[in-house]
């Protein structure tokens, strides 16, 4: 992602409200997503026709997310286009925010567009092996804050996590969702 640079706080900032968005619309499936948030939670609609994910955020509760990254956040906002579901977290004391993005329909081209994407956008991208059918990280930081990504894909699963724990925890993490898959 190519942004000039008046402060990266602010691109911080708007990674965190806008990765969902972007990430949803990678899915060549098209749907209709209606996201309410309740005082009890997030509630999440999706036309039935368009939704082929086997992911559901439940799957990765904000307890979960918590005890694997060390953050405080709350229950997700929940998006699903076609086969690709995005659970986005948000905390405002401290300001956190982890985005879990699942694609069960993922495939070796899929995500090696992904990760070149990142490169040419100046994210640099270090590949890890060892990790399923293929796995990348990056980090991004500015404005004291730093958010570890971590890629990983095996058959048509693909997990993506993103947020402030460590790069060893949001690994740990996407490989433990993805072997849950």
């Amino acid at each position: 992602m190519r942004i000039p640079s008046p402060s990266r706080t602010a691109v911080l900032a708007l990674l965190a409200v806008a990765t969902p968005c972007a990430l949803a619309a990678c899915s060549s499936s098209s749907s209709s997503t209606s996201t309410t948030d309740t005082p009890g939670g997030t509630v999440t609609t999706t036309s039935p026709e368009a939704s082929t994910s086997s992911f559901t955020c439940a799957k990765a509760p904000a307890s979960a997310v918590n005890a694997a990254l060390g953050t405080s956040v709350g229950a997700p906002a929940t998006q699903t286009n076609g086969t690709v579901t995005v659970c986005t977290y948000k905390s405002t004391s401290p300001i956190q925010a982890v985005l879990v993005r699942v694609d069960t329909g993922s495939n070796a081209s899929v995500f090696a567009s992904g990760q070149t994407q990142s490169d040419n956008a100046g994210e640099k991208t270090t590949t890890v092996s060892g990790e399923g059918d293929g796995a990348y990280s990056m980090t991004l930081s500015g404005g004291g804050f730093t958010t570890n990504s971590f890629v990983v894909r095996k058959g048509t699963n693909e997990v993506l996590v993103s947020g402030p724990g460590t790069p060893a925890q949001v690994q740990a993490y996407a490989t433990q969702l993805l072997d849950s898959l």
